[in-house]
């Protein structure tokens, strides 16, 4: 396996979460109540739509990690995916269980701009382009054996894996992209809503006004 596959998950895994909580409205710099378990569970699905859109490409096709014993998604094994899924849901949620651990209750009132949520939008888009240029730029159809020994048409795989990217990647992206379009106004309401709850919890007499 290559050594840069390490890397590419740890950013991969940065824009999955961005992408999870702005898609499910968790853009404050806390994650309240149930966003704590939620995020994390929306964030490997995001995480591991990556790896379905290019994995059997990268192994299959070019070789890049050998499948010894191959699988049933075009030399892929079920195995695979459920691994990953497993492996970056316990590292989200120990993150997540992390950061309320050390945020304190007014860490609520500092809410990211549309810009940071749009930074990490952008650049799972320019990944998720990864699997559409591998199809362009492929203009024949051969017939390959995984190490298994199993036949497979690369064009099968690389139709497949478009359908995937298309339904996955590309959806959580223009998701995320419509959800950031409601941000501003969203913005204001927490904030003011989280200035409103901190001056009602203030004591009685520091609400007079000074003489």
């Amino acid at each position: 396996m290559p050594i840069l596959i390490g890397p590419a998950y740890l950013g991969t895994g940065y824009l999955a979460w961005t992408l999870a909580r702005v898609i499910l409205g968790a853009t404050e710099q806390r994650l309240p109540g149930y966003f704590i378990f939620t995020v994390p569970v929306l964030a490997s699905f995001i995480m591991v739509s990556w790896d379905l859109s290019f994995d059997p490409i990268a192994s299959t096709i070019n070789h890049q990690w050998i499948w010894q014993q191959g699988g049933n998604y075009f030399g892929v094994p079920f195995s695979n995916f459920m691994g990953w899924f497993l492996t970056v849901f316990v590292f989200f949620q120990w993150f997540a269980l992390y950061l309320r651990g050390r945020q304190n209750a007014y860490a609520q009132i500092q809410v990211m701009s549309r810009g940071y949520w749009l930074q990490a939008v952008v650049f799972y888009g320019v990944i998720a382009l990864g699997t559409p240029l591998n199809i362009l730029t492929q203009t024949t159809n051969a017939t390959i054996a995984d190490a298994a020994g199993v036949l497979w048409r690369t064009q099968d795989i690389y139709v497949v894996s478009g359908l995937v990217w298309i339904f996955t990647m590309i959806a959580f992206t223009v998701l995320s992209l419509m959800k950031i379009t409601e941000l501003p106004s969203a913005v204001r309401n927490t904030a003011e809503k989280s200035a409103s709850a901190l001056v009602g919890s203030r004591p009685s007499g520091m609400h007079k006004a000074m003489p």
